[in-house]
């Protein structure tokens, strides 16, 4: 019985993790992971926006040591160019509202920290943006999910 419990004890934090891990490359790719795997719709978005704002927390500890790796990378050239109309346009509260959905928030953040965004500023945005951001993505996904299987 008790090897039971820890064996599922074990399989939730793997779960858990994967899911943390999955929503550190994007809210788009830890959230269905999450549903996948079989966890209830509050820790797939905790987990999901937890690894994605790790990855924000990395970011801004990096700052500066990643703007000459943003500026020479083709493949964050189009995502750049977005980040920089959406800062251009609406500035830091654009930048992080837009981030989950369209650039990808770790993309979003170092861009912005490179094209001179003011730290406490992006991160008292970013925060909020991720969390809402993540609630919105996670119910249309359990919604959907509810829809398909019932």
């Amino acid at each position: 019985m008790v090897l039971r419990e820890r064996r599922g004890e074990v399989g939730l934090i793997v779960k858990l993790v994967s899911t943390f891990l999955a929503g550190a490359v994007d809210l788009w790719v830890g959230i269905p992971t999450g549903f996948v795997l079989g966890l209830p719709a509050v820790l797939v978005w905790a987990a999901a926006v937890a690894g994605n704002l790790s990855v924000v927390a990395v970011a801004f500890l990096a700052g500066d040591r990643l703007r000459p790796w943003v500026f020479s990378n083709r493949w964050l050239a189009k995502r750049r160019k977005r980040v920089e109309r959406f800062w251009e346009k609406y500035g830091v509260v654009g930048v992080a509202l837009q981030a989950p959905l369209l650039s990808g928030t770790p993309t979003a953040t170092v861009v912005a920290l490179a094209l001179g965004a003011p730290t406490r500023s992006l991160l008292f945005w970013m925060v909020p943006s991720v969390m809402v951001w993540g609630a919105i993505l996670t119910g249309a996904a359990r919604f959907g999910v509810s829809l398909l299987w019932g």
